[in-house]
Formats: structure tokens, C-alpha cells, sequence
């Protein structure tokens, strides 16, 4: 690969690192919240605004939806908050939303990189594996790992 360098003119190739931007501490994804035609700025920010409203919080900082837009499915949106700690409280309340007619499709999640994201699918993968062999178990996945929970 030295000669192909050597051939561009390239001396030394550096490995990108993450910017600032890719900084994910206070990013949470926003998933199954119905996506209008005409979408403004300005209605994404509100909806997500009750969404919030609902969980007694209101953090907001920015709002985006991220992904090719289709007809046949909604993407998901990246909130950013003002802090992790908001972040966290606002993952805590989560399961609130279930409870709420409007927003009982509505899911929230951490803002995580595209090898986060493998990684926990390979993890849930396993654990569905395992819970189908051994039904009398119970399986979750925990800070990275697969966890037996107690009966």
C-alpha cells in the first residue's frame, strides 16, 4: 500500500478521529414518531417538545430527523440536551410514554455510534439465542454484557 501512497503523493495516512460533532453524551434518539409530508423544523420541535411535556421535562436544545426519507418508514429523530444528567432523566422516565395513548409507539434511546449499535444487536441476537434454548431462563443484556437474571 506504501506504493499506492507514494503514487498520490500521499506521504503518511492518518486515521480520522471524532470530531467535536460526533460527540454523542447528550444525543437521544427519538424512534416511531409519525413523520408529516411537510414536515417544518418548527413541528418536529414541537411534537418532540410534548413528547417531553408528557414526561414532565423540558430539555430541548436541537432537533433533527436523520436518514433517507421514504414512504414506507419513519426516521428516527436526534435530540440534543443540555446535559447528560437531563439525558438521563429523561431515559429513566421513558417507559412513561407506554402508559400514554398518543405516544405509546414512541421510543427513546441513547444516541449510540454505528459499532455500538452492532455490537448490541449481536448481544440481543445471542441473548434471544440463548432465552429459546433455555425458555425456564431469563436473559438480559446489561452495560455490555449478557446478564442471567435470578427467578
Amino acid at each position: 500500500s506504501s506504493g499506492i501512497n507514494a503514487e498520490y503523493g500521499v506521504s503518511k495516512v492518518v486515521e480520522a478521529k471524532p470530531t467535536k460533532d460526533c460527540d454523542r453524551s447528550k444525543n437521544l434518539m427519538v424512534f416511531g414518531l409519525h413523520e408529516s409530508v411537510q414536515e417544518s423544523a418548527t413541528d418536529l420541535k414541537d411534537k418532540v417538545s410534548e413528547i417531553f411535556e408528557n414526561l414532565d421535562e423540558k430539555p430541548l436544545l436541537s432537533v433533527k430527523r436523520v436518514g433517507l426519507k421514504t414512504d414506507c418508514k419513519v426516521r428516527p429523530i436526534v435530540v440534543t440536551v443540555e446535559s447528560r444528567t437531563m439525558l438521563l432523566a429523561l431515559l429513566k422516565k421513558a417507559k412513561q410514554l407506554r402508559a400514554t395513548e398518543k405516544f405509546s409507539r414512541v421510543y427513546l434511546s441513547r444516541d449510540l455510534s454505528p459499532e455500538e449499535r452492532r455490537e448490541r444487536r449481536s448481544l440481543y441476537r445471542t441473548v434471544n439465542e440463548l432465552q429459546r434454548e433455555n425458555p425456564e431462563r431469563n436473559f438480559r443484556v446489561k452495560d455490555g454484557t449478557i446478564q442471567i437474571m435470578q427467578s
